[in-house]
């Protein structure tokens, strides 16, 4: 499981062109990922670029993945979870997702690490271990809500 104790400032240093870049291209794309959304055939209509739209928010998307990835290591359940809660908190529009979703990823890995290292004290728990404890009722409630209103 990954964890935040082992980061370092060297570390960070070596991804936050990555981080930058990443941010920076998701957020470009979120005008896109707004017409992607009402499905391929009318985002074409409407003159996006399908294809080059879903690759410029792929490499996005990959790009904060691997830095976040190089410098915690896996964590589960934080890009489960916390998208779903912030769209119903914000709606679907994408240029108020992506930046709130990224500030709540943040809040929930921080006050997690926070919860690990008190909870278990003078050792700590791995904070993957603390987002599973916390993410898994929130992505079984968001599930069931799914599998309820397709009855």
């Amino acid at each position: 499981m990954g964890g935040v104790g082992g980061a370092s400032f060297g570390g960070l240093g070596t991804v936050v062109p990555f981080l930058a870049v990443g941010f920076a291209v998701s957020l470009l794309s979120a005008r896109a990922l707004n017409s992607l959304a009402l499905g391929d055939e009318l985002a074409a209509g409407l003159g996006e670029r399908v294809v080059l739209a879903r690759a410029v928010a792929a490499l996005g998307s990959v790009l904060l993945c691997g830095a976040a990835t190089a410098v915690a290591g896996p964590i589960g359940f934080v890009g489960l979870v916390v998208p779903h809660v912030c769209r119903l908190l914000v709606g679907v529009d994408h240029r108020w997702l992506l930046p709130f979703t990224a500030l709540t990823g943040a809040c929930l890995l921080t006050a997690s690490d926070v919860v690990g290292r008190i909870v278990a004290r003078p050792s700590e728990i791995d904070v993957g271990i603390i987002t599973a404890l916390i993410g898994a009722p929130f992505f079984i409630a968001i599930v069931r809500r799914q599998k309820v209103r397709e009855l």
